[in-house]
């Protein structure tokens, strides 16, 4: 089933939730750094009383004298005092219409046009709707291409409907750890977005309210550097700080919906290390002792891409430091979610193939047993990994980063979608593009 059709299921259950903010409200939402990725609103309790959580919103907000209409999800209320409730709101994704009024005009069916009419909530007010309308609003939203990547945004928030993390989800989690390994919060207001006309990309599903001002789609003809690989590449996205600039790339060639996984290319030229991560998925077992467990399965594909990991000859002089010079780690994400987040863990590919040979790691059918328990702590978190990354303490050698350009070339061409990110200083030759060099 498709994204409309799952999400329209749930709010027949859990009634979408119509908001209005007057203009006070919206300047304030407007002006905020996290308001369009984290929104608490706190009301009387009876405000909220018949909100069944958590569900999706439609948020109209007053912005440059105009309208704009967001979808969010809504994922609880919490007693904050005697008399008051908080709301907690996530990820507005704009949509179009741009209006409530406007979303009422494209109702065909009469008498669900005056259902929404009377379900209006009054300014900076809030209105729930019925079932059949709410399910009714999500299709027509659906219609308009422009509103996919709302949809996909909110219906990644929605447990039960989110347990399985797909491409989108890995390749903006990629986005994410480039953003923190550089040093600056995942909020940040890129200087400089790139969006391939009619792709989809995970640059479009973070911080999309912060950059619409300065965010242009074209085609991959024009973006600078990308004609060898026009077809796969979708965007680009360049953040500074301190005389640094970091640029995010991400190529897809295949549809979203067919893809396995996602690659992290981290360049820091700073340093002079580049790290490569793959995303696995972890899948839960359990025995007839209701014990639970998380399973890898290792499978040919696997086995390719371990083949193909292998470091060119080290030539030139080495004189910067490394725990290891070995680029490449695999990122194990367990596929159900928990507080919001997908638990997970890194290994080196020096200790996945260690593990791989151990007779302790094997479970049924010849599973490798990757677990917090079987590692017994022998692995990297996410924290570890963005700290290693950023002090240049692993990865490729100053001296032989550049030789990696060819393995780079082919990972971008592969059948992947793929996230690279390059650290440069800035007084380097700016207008050098990567891609242009391979």
């Amino acid at each position: 089933m498709n994204t409309a059709i799952n999400i329209a299921e749930w709010i027949e259950k859990k009634p979408l939730i119509l908001i209005q903010f007057d203009e006070e409200f919206s300047k304030h939402l407007c002006d905020s750094r996290q308001g369009f990725e984290h929104l608490t609103i706190v009301k009387p309790h009876s405000v909220f009383h018949n909100f069944k959580l958590p569900t999706l919103c439609l948020l109209e907000v007053k912005e440059k004298n105009a309208t704009k209409c967001y979808l969010a999800t809504v994922t609880k209320k919490t007693a904050v005092s005697t008399f008051d409730s908080r709301l907690t709101i996530k990820k507005l994704r704009s949509v179009v219409p741009s209006s409530l009024q406007e979303i009422e005009e494209r109702i065909a069916d009469k008498r669900l046009q005056r259902l929404l009419n009377a379900k209006f909530p009054i300014t900076s007010g809030f209105s729930a709707l019925s079932p059949k309308l709410s399910a009714h609003l999500i299709k027509l939203l659906a219609q308009d291409p422009d509103n996919q990547t709302a949809l996909d945004v909110a219906l990644s928030l929605l447990p039960e409907l989110r347990r399985t993390p797909h491409v989108n989800w890995a390749q903006e989690d990629a986005i994410h750890s480039a953003i923190a390994a550089f040093g600056i919060r995942s909020n940040e207001m890129p200087n400089e977005v790139i969006l391939k006309r009619g792709a989809s990309s995970g640059l479009d599903r973070i911080g999309v309210h912060l950059y619409e001002d300065n965010v242009v789609h074209a085609d991959a003809s024009q973006l600078p550097g990308f004609d060898t690989i026009a077809p796969d590449i979708t965007g680009r996205a360049v953040f500074e700080k301190r005389g640094e600039r970091l640029v995010i790339y991400t190529a897809n060639k295949l549809p979203l919906e067919k893809m396995l996984g996602v690659d992290l290319i981290y360049i820091n030229e700073t340093k002079g290390n580049i790290i490569m991560v793959q995303y696995k998925m972890l899948k839960e077992q359990k025995n007839k002792n209701d014990h639970h467990d998380w399973l890898f399965r290792p499978d040919e594909q696997l086995q390719n891409g371990i083949a193909r990991m292998q470091l060119p000859a080290l030539q030139g002089e080495i004189t910067d430091y490394r725990l290891s010079r070995n680029p490449f780690f695999f990122k194990f994400v367990k596929r159900k979610v928990a507080n919001d987040s997908h638990q997970s863990f890194l290994v080196s590919l020096d200790h996945l193939n260690q593990i791989l040979a151990s007779p302790e790691a094997k479970g049924p059918k010849d599973g490798i047993r990757l677990s917090y328990g079987t590692l017994d702590g022998t692995y990297l978190r996410e924290a570890d990994m963005i700290s290693l990354i950023r002090s240049g303490y692993i990865g490729t050698h100053r001296a032989e980063t550049q030789a990696l350009a060819t393995i780079i070339s082919e990972v971008a061409k592969g059948d992947k979608a793929l996230v690279l990110a390059w650290q440069r200083k800035i007084q380097m030759d700016a207008n050098r593009d990567y891609f242009g060099d391979i």
